[in-house]
């Protein structure tokens, strides 16, 4: 009776534990219901979960994949157009200058001045032309414009250049104390220095892409032997050449 009974008692406390096996073996280990560990729920990724993942992750290799295809692809394309065209920018460049004529009073005005200015437009590609516009350029003096230079809208064919020759006759123009004091000083040593300033905007086409298009600008001074034969410094020729950033 005695052990009929026990067996009841541990039926029925197996039965309580949810047929769960929990008496203690000889060596101290107990056992535990396979789906516990430590007390802890075991957490599963459902099959779906993981394919979508996975396949999440694939797209992005792919899409990556292609990116760097892509810039590999598009600066291989920029360097062969480069090494057939070798592109250059279009310039401005001063090949000759001549003082013709100076009028100036003691009061501080030019009330009459004559330069000639030739101005190469150049274009160094092999194989695309070139346009030039919004050609404006002004000669001044200490500051103060005594002149303005400006043409039209024109193309240089490629490896060639146009010349501008400005003939320029302007008068009136008023100095500053500072300028007259300039003014009085140049006459003396026999050199009168003017500047060239202003800008263009070029543009030329490489290959079948889209036309390029800068503003080249030109800023230098020419020296005139003045009173004279007013030629400029053979060191200004050729020299004053514009650039673009």
């Amino acid at each position: 009776m005695a052990e009929g009974r026990r067996h009841e008692v541990s039926t029925a406390t197996d039965h309580r534990n949810g047929g769960s096996s929990s008496t203690m073996e000889g060596d101290g280990v107990q056992s535990v219901h396979p789906h516990y560990r430590q007390g802890r729920r075991e957490s599963y990724i459902r099959p779906d979960e993981e394919h979508k993942s996975s396949r999440l992750a694939w797209a992005l290799v792919i899409l990556c994949t292609l990116l760097a295809i892509a810039v590999i692809v598009a600066g291989a394309t920029v360097f062969a157009v480069y090494l057939i065209y070798k592109p250059r920018m279009p310039y401005l460049l001063v090949s000759d200058a001549q003082l013709l004529r100076l009028d100036y009073d003691q009061g501080g005005t030019i009330q009459y001045l004559q330069v000639l200015i030739v101005v190469q437009a150049r274009n160094t590609n092999s194989r695309a032309d070139a346009s030039f516009s919004r050609v404006n350029l002004a000669v001044r003096f200490h500051g103060a414009d005594v002149a303005w230079l400006r043409a039209r809208p024109f193309v240089v064919a490629r490896e060639s250049s146009v010349p501008l020759a400005y003939n320029v006759v302007s008068g009136g123009q008023s100095l500053s104390p500072d300028g007259m004091r300039a003014m009085d000083q140049a006459l003396k040593s026999g050199v009168v220095p003017l500047d060239l300033l202003g800008r263009a905007r070029t543009r030329w086409k490489v290959g079948i892409f889209t036309s390029v298009q800068f503003w080249t600008r030109i800023a230098c001074r020419l020296h005139f032997f003045f009173p004279g034969n007013g030629t400029v410094m053979p060191t200004d020729r050729n020299t004053c050449t514009s650039k673009s950033p």
